[in-house]
């Protein structure tokens, strides 16, 4: 079935229709445009897509035709209205064709084709990733074993079970059941996931069906990214050392023991948080647009009305919530801080543009919110000085008592602060210190008016918690981090401008040190990536997940131990009573709600079975994943009360590698 193959065509033609009206494409070449027509496209789809197995009550191959049909319709309509307006000659003739470089814009029509360098870069990126996803995201050995990076290991799991239900229930509703904790309805960000769901029903395996849409966002990503710092800065080396700043930054896991905890980005973040790298790629895409918003003002050519692409920024910020939280957060945060700063600083702002881009944002961001913030809990948005639990505790334990004493304490808290961003990202922070530092001095203030925002964002989150878990605020961090990746080869022009001579040779010698310490640990951090390889599933799970999905009811609620990899809801996608305790805290359920839940559950596999019908429970899985459960949590499965043939129907009873599977139906 080649179902999927017409749904992404026909979703990355919707972007080429939708970026077809925006004026903004005149200063695109292709690679940049077929990129960010991608990321505009299939955000249309996969919310249109969504809507539809809203309305039609499941997800299926008749839904996903039928949203394919409406997108490629409403696109063709499109394209209809920008051919008439282009033979009327109605293009808005306000447009300059050839923009200067110098002043960190790209070239127009003229540039387009001829950056082989640029190609050639993607083309790079591209081959790095298809390496990093063939090998790292569950990959099938000869053995029927599957493997994968560590953090894909760790992550993934949740991933295949949210995309297995989604393919597997025969109803579907909104907000769409919680898979991994029972009668609970999902808030965590899962368009990315329903994205899989969409292509697997369409025809591909669960795997293509990860694998294909990552690497497209991926690129989609990085290429942005690469058009991003090139258009800040007017430099193709700026976009391509920044590119790889930006996945080499950061140091590997294991020695936050030693304070260093700001890790590589590709290892924390781009590989294993699916959600992210659909939300970012949507955000710098929206970037793009903002920045040559910032553009058209401060510069002293008429300004170019940029409604259009005004109104595309704010529905593709507003689209963000159910697709990644945090870049919802921080380009929301972005958009508003770079109004604020047109509004007050260069007062050509008109009201016009603000509601072109804030009322689509919020008409369509605000119900996910409210939905979104129904289902956490207190520990989202805390005071939490220091980002790091080590770093809060010694800030809190400071002596706050009195004026000259919060004098002193504030010093301390500096001083620790600055001696950990040390630490963590120093040669970073030189780089784009460095940066920023030419770019005032070349008169690009417009750089430095776009870097502000990101810079308030790195400093809130050194004082404020956004999840339960503090190492969440990464997902922030990572933001400051790209545009500082995009500023540091800035530095280079330091050197270029001096007169040749050893000062010269000294200040290359000192950028170049500077770059390598940069990227040094993240390289180290990939070839541990590649090296370390982690089973996700055995041939023994993959068979019984099958089997769950072929044999049991696609509604029915399992009794299984909490393991984040167990096949019966990772691979069939059924709703289990109780999932990774981890995952259910840091997706803000209630902690004291969780170990209530997992007291229950032990009771149950002690033979509790009015607990089993309280909890409405169908079927019992007991098998390595559970003994491993009752060994964690100290107690013994009583086998005994579930041979009560009254109570309990064997329905499936397999031994492999010395290990034994038993399934019962509940009855």
């Amino acid at each position: 079935m080649l179902l999927w193959v017409l749904y992404l065509a026909v979703s990355f033609f919707s972007g080429v229709a939708v970026s077809s009206i925006l004026s903004i494409r005149h200063s695109m070449c292709l690679p940049e445009r077929v990129l960010f027509s991608f990321v505009l496209g299939n955000a249309i789809s996969v919310w249109l897509t969504f809507l539809v197995a809203c309305f039609s009550g499941a997800l299926s191959i008749y839904g996903v035709t039928l949203s394919t049909g409406i997108i490629a319709l409403i696109s063709s309509v499109i394209l209809a209205y920008r051919l008439f307006k282009d033979r009327t000659g109605y293009e808005d003739k306000r447009i300059c064709d050839g923009i200067d470089l110098d002043k960190g814009r790209i070239r127009g029509r003229g540039s387009r084709g001829r950056d082989g360098y640029t190609l050639l870069f993607l083309l790079f990126i591209l081959v790095y990733l298809a390496v990093m996803n063939l090998y790292g995201v569950l990959r099938t050995d000869s053995a029927g074993n599957i493997y994968a990076l560590h953090t894909v290991w760790a992550d993934y799991p949740f991933h295949t079970s949210l995309i297995a239900s989604f393919v597997y229930q025969p109803h579907f509703s909104f907000p769409p059941p919680y898979p991994q904790f029972w009668h609970t309805e999902m808030h965590y960000p899962f368009l990315m996931d329903f994205y899989s769901a969409v292509l697997m029903k369409s025809g591909l395996d669960l795997r293509s069906s990860i694998i294909i849409p990552d690497m497209l966002f991926q690129t989609s990503l990085f290429g942005l990214f690469y058009f991003l710092a090139y258009r800040m800065t007017g430099l193709r080396i700026a976009g391509a050392l920044g590119t790889v700043v930006f996945i080499f930054a950061g140091f590997p896991p294991g020695l936050q023991a030693g304070g260093l905890h700001f890790l590589n980005p590709a290892y924390a973040v781009l590989m294993p948080q699916r959600t992210a790298m659909f939300g970012m790629s949507v955000s710098f895409a929206v970037y793009i647009i903002l920045f040559e918003w910032l553009s058209s003002h401060e510069s002293a050519s008429p300004v170019v009305e940029r409604g259009r692409e005004l109104v595309v920024a704010g529905m593709l910020t507003g689209m963000l919530p159910y697709i990644h939280a945090h870049s919802f957060m921080v380009t929301s945060f972005v958009i508003l801080s770079l109004a604020l700063v047109l509004l007050l600083a260069m007062r050509g702002v008109k009201l016009r543009e603000l509601v072109y881009i804030f009322a689509p944002l919020i008409a369509l961001a605000l119900p996910q919110v409210l939905s979104i913030r129904a289902g956490v809990t207190a520990g989202f948005f805390n005071f939490y000085p220091g980002w790091t639990d080590a770093n809060r505790s010694i800030i809190t334990a400071m002596n706050w008592s009195s004026l000259p004493a919060v004098i002193c304490s504030s010093a301390e808290t500096a001083v620790l602060l600055i001696s950990f961003w040390a630490e963590n990202a120093g040669a970073l922070i030189i780089l784009a210190c460095l940066g920023l530092l030419k770019a005032r001095e070349s008169g690009n203030s417009r750089l430095l008016l776009f870097y502000l925002p990101f810079l308030a964002l790195f400093l809130l989150s050194n004082v404020v918690k956004y999840q339960p878990w503090y190492f969440d605020n990464y997902k922030v961090f990572i933001y400051w981090l790209a545009v500082s990746a995009a500023l540091a080869p800035l530095s280079i022009k330091w050197v270029r401008d001096i007169e040749p001579g050893s000062i010269r040779i000294w200040g290359a010698f000192s950028i170049c040190v500077l770059l390598i310490a940069c990227t040094l640990f993240g390289v180290v951090t990939h070839v541990g990536m590649l090296k370390y390889e982690y089973k996700v599933w055995s041939a023994a799970d993959i068979a019984i997940g099958k089997w769950v999905e072929e044999n049991t009811d696609p509604g029915g609620v399992f009794l299984t131990g909490s393991a984040h990899n167990h096949p019966v809801t990772a691979l069939a996608g059924r709703q289990r009573v109780m999932g990774y305790e981890g995952w259910l805290w840091s997706h803000g359920l209630n902690w004291s709600e969780i170990t209530r839940v997992k007291r229950e559950e032990i009771e149950m596999y002690r033979g509790n079975y009015q607990l089993i019908k309280d909890y409405g429970i169908d079927y019992i899985c007991i098998g390595p994943y559970e003994r491993d459960f009752a060994r964690d949590n100290h107690f013994e499965i009583n086998y005994t009360a579930f041979e009560d043939r009254t109570r309990f129907q064997l329905i499936l009873r397999y031994s492999v590698n010395n290990s034994e599977w038993r399934i019962y139906r509940a009855l």
